[in-house]
């Protein structure tokens, strides 16, 4: 028998799934339509962190990071120019380089690091910070980008991991890194605040990312392209209907 609604294991009540491991292989066996750690709330907001600084730092209008990256990347790119000299050309190669190494990497971090079911608390506790709670509140407009502070301090690792690797190109590569997250924040933002385009280039990617919230979490992890879905043959497999739930009564 099969039933059209959002959670339902009458062998194990989801009362009973304290790991997210356990739903996610609940949802694979067809018993769960949406793993209940991943569904979206019925709220559109809702108070995070106890801690008052906390809950400030840890959300932010979408227009304050937006600027913030495109500032920097325009010193980065000044800086490799005039001070590092490089030619206006090498500049461009290298800029278009970071933003399509970021297109990857937004697809790998969103796979492996976001979605990865694991019983440690540990790593549960961080994918509930880092990712998550977006699941839980998909339109709060304030929490769909990373947030200046903790934005800042990831990308000083990212630079200094990527200066270790090609020295002062990065100071080219790193502008089109970070000028593809906001390109990324920027469809991100539109995608869950904004009603699909009518353009189909856009409305494939608005019901790419709507698949990955409302219908299989664990496909469509690309954002500002469903270019590394395809390869890695994670693409929604019906995107447009509902997931059928399978309920077991014996």
């Amino acid at each position: 028998m099969r039933l059209d609604i959002y959670e339902i294991s009458l062998n194990k009540p989801l009362k009973e799934m304290k790991k997210n491991v356990e739903e996610f292989k609940a949802f694979k066996r067809g018993e769960i339509r949406i793993p209940f750690h991943l569904k979206a709330k019925k709220e559109e907001r809702a108070i995070l962190y106890n801690n008052r600084f906390v809950e400030y730092i840890s959300k932010s209008p979408i227009w304050v990071p937006y600027m913030m990256w495109v500032a920097i990347a325009i010193f980065l790119i000044w800086y490799a120019l005039f001070e590092i000299q490089l030619s206006v050309l090498n500049v461009i190669i290298i800029c278009v380089a970071g933003g399509f190494a970021w297109t990857f990497f937004e697809y790998m971090i969103h796979r492996f690091v976001y979605h990865t079911e694991t019983n440690s608390d540990g790593i549960s506790e961080f994918q509930q910070n880092m990712h998550i709670n977006h699941h839980h509140y998909p339109k709060d407009p304030e929490r769909l980008a990373m947030p200046p502070i903790p934005g800042l301090l990831i990308a000083a690792m990212l630079f200094g991991f990527f200066y270790l690797i090609m020295g002062m190109y990065t100071f080219a590569f790193f502008p089109g890194f970070i000028l593809g997250y906001d390109a990324y924040i920027t469809l991100h933002y539109f995608q869950h605040r904004v009603k699909s385009p009518g353009y189909k280039p856009w409305k494939k990617l608005w019901l790419h990312h709507k698949a990955h919230h409302y219908s299989n979490p664990y496909s469509a992890f690309g954002v500002s392209t469903r270019l590394w879905d395809f390869v890695f043959r994670t693409m929604p497999k019906d995107s447009n209907k509902k997931r059928q739930v399978i309920v077991k009564t014996g």
